[in-house]
């Protein structure tokens, strides 16, 4: 609940865009900014934290650039959790259950290789605990997404 309380208008928000765009390999600031339809001059102003994003910005800046660190920020302290949806498409219900389910065992065994790399030295530092944090919302996503997918198959 303590991160809650700050009160920093949309700057941390921004600096997590940014840093996600900047680590994509498919995305840049100039393509994010025109798939929202935003100038990039005020795209940038978001990104710096000197104009905050409005909900609606948000909601379209996630629709075009679907990465799970900015939904897992907005609901930081709360009780719900990021979980992607999972379209049929042209494969079967079944087929899209069994890949959920293998990509649920590959994110699980990420969690544990990360563990296991950090536990070498008998300890977990602060670089290592963000990582394995990270790995595990991975896969609580992953679970998530599955649940969700099944919840809704024969409603």
């Amino acid at each position: 609940m303590k991160d809650l309380k700050t009160r920093d208008r949309g700057k941390q928000f921004g600096s997590l865009v940014r840093k996600a765009i900047d680590t994509s390999e498919r995305y840049n600031i100039e393509g994010v900014a025109a798939g929202i339809d935003m100038s990039y001059q005020s795209f940038y102003q978001r990104l710096q934290g000197k104009t905050p994003f409005s909900a609606d910005e948000i909601r379209r800046l996630i629709a075009f650039f679907p990465d799970p660190s900015l939904v897992s920020y907005l609901l930081k302290g709360t009780s719900y959790v990021a979980a992607e949806r999972i379209e049929p498409g042209s494969d079967s219900h079944e087929d899209h259950i069994f890949k959920a389910a293998h990509r649920i065992v590959f994110e699980a065994s990420d969690v544990l290789e990360v563990i296991d790399q950090a536990l070498k030295d008998q300890r977990i530092d602060h670089r290592e605990r963000a990582t394995i944090m990270q790995e595990i919302d991975e896969a609580e996503r992953s679970l998530l997404s599955l649940r969700e997918f099944v919840s809704s198959m024969h409603k």
